[in-house]
């Protein structure tokens, strides 16, 4: 027999009981399975990047040497060499 642990092994009977007092939902044959989310606010702008990994290496935009590793500084990518961490 395998040494894995079956998923069975982690549910409690209170997850049992949870479960039986879930309200059945019937659904529409005809709606969509998922809801739309909700829409983001317009005023938020999008994450943007602060470290880039590459596994062929890339180009440090200030020193040109090639590495892994590459961290944003004034629009773009550094090495950690070249990255002023003193800034933020």
């Amino acid at each position: 027999m395998s040494e894995d642990a079956s998923l069975d092994q982690f549910v409690t009977d209170e997850s049992d009981e949870r479960r039986e007092e879930s309200p059945v939902v019937e659904s529409d044959p005809g709606a969509a399975e998922d809801p739309p989310g909700p829409e983001a606010p317009a005023d938020v702008e999008p994450a943007t990047t602060t470290y880039a990994w590459s596994d062929e290496g890339a180009v440090c935009d200030e020193c040109d040497d090639t590495v892994e590793r590459r961290w944003q500084q004034d629009g773009g990518l550094v090495c950690v060499e070249c990255k002023d961490w003193e800034r933020a």
